[in-house]
């Protein structure tokens, strides 16, 4: 006997709208942080374990720069980085590129502190 397979409705997973994999938090402001490019010290403004955004100074989207900057949570991070997008508020978007383990480790650990610092403000 033969029977008559029921059609499923397809399941559809929506993507995100954006491609960001990784939560960004901002660095404390009683404790900044500051990327050193080409000698010069530039505001962290935003990071993540992916990438961070700091203010243009100058720079085009599509260019990449060595960076170097120390963690509060510990660990120095020496990388390059490539600029993705600028956007309306002169922010450079950037991406990490070939980040080692080391450093991609001690990135994941300050975010970590710093989303439980920000839960704890928000929930004291």
């Amino acid at each position: 006997m033969f029977w008559k397979k029921k059609n499923k409705p397809e399941k559809k997973i929506k993507a995100p709208e954006e491609a960001r994999q990784a939560y960004r938090v901002t660095p404390d402001p009683e404790n900044p942080l500051f990327l050193n490019l080409e000698g010069n010290a530039l505001e962290i403004v935003e990071i993540s374990s992916g990438g961070l955004a700091f203010k243009n100074q100058g720079l085009k989207t599509g260019s990449s720069y060595m960076i170097d900057f120390i963690l509060p949570t510990g660990g120095g991070i020496k990388t390059r980085i490539k600029i993705l997008r600028i956007d309306e508020e002169d922010i450079c978007r950037c991406n990490f590129i070939d980040l080692d383990v080391e450093s991609e480790d001690s990135l994941h650990r300050y975010v970590l502190v710093r989303q439980k610092e920000d839960l704890r403000s928000q929930n004291p």
